[in-house]
């Protein structure tokens, strides 16, 4: 066997697998789409200042899905998790990852939420929004992949009292395991072809 010859079937039984370890994780269920949730909620001081933390009542629970959360009844009761940040606006940080900051169960499936970041974050008398990336899970009857995700929380109220505050999660699914696979069939036959023109 001369040297291409094997670095040829080298590539394919790399590709292979490749092939059986990534197509095995496309048999999961993607979670998309994106979930709302009401409920009151309480910083315990402006963002300009100290550490603030944020206090979740026990009243919240869910608004209209999308995608896999389609037929999900409006007023599921949802759990958040108090979270604590230091900073203001885009320099927001967590005091450490919330996993997990928001669950609820529905339909044999519960699905939480994992705040692992803040990318924007303020509080304010009368005012506060929130922005954040993590994890969706999905668990229960179907096996779902956990998903990247984004978090948004805002809210308004008297002082730093916000009866009415609203948060959702959207999810963004990561490329696909196929999409993975054949780019790398095509750097490898852009490889093959490279050295037959090279020989």
């Amino acid at each position: 066997m001369n040297k291409t010859t094997t670095k040829v079937l080298t590539a394919l039984a790399v590709a292979l697998l490749g092939c059986g370890v990534l197509c095995e994780k496309t048999h999961a269920v993607e979670i998309t789409g994106d979930i709302g949730f009401t409920g009151s909620a309480a910083p315990s001081a402006s963002s300009l200042g100290p550490p603030v933390t944020i206090t979740f009542s026990s009243n919240w629970q869910t608004l209209s899905g999308n995608g896999t959360y389609l037929g999900i009844p409006i007023a599921t009761p949802a759990t958040f998790t108090n979270f604590t940040f230091t900073g203001d606006g885009a320099s927001a940080l967590l005091t450490g990852p919330v996993t997990p900051e928001w669950t609820f169960s529905f339909g044999g499936e519960t699905f939480s939420f994992d705040l692992l970041a803040l990318t924007n974050g303020h509080t304010e008398p009368g005012s506060m929004t929130f922005s954040g990336t993590g994890t969706v899970h999905g668990t229960g009857v179907t096996a779902f992949d956990d998903t990247p995700a984004t978090f948004a929380l805002q809210g308004s109220g008297a002082d730093f009292n916000f009866i009415l505050s609203s948060s959702t999660t959207s999810s963004v699914p990561e490329a696909s395991a196929t999409t993975s696979l054949l780019l790398g069939f095509g750097l490898l036959a852009g490889f093959l072809a490279r050295k037959r023109t090279v020989a």
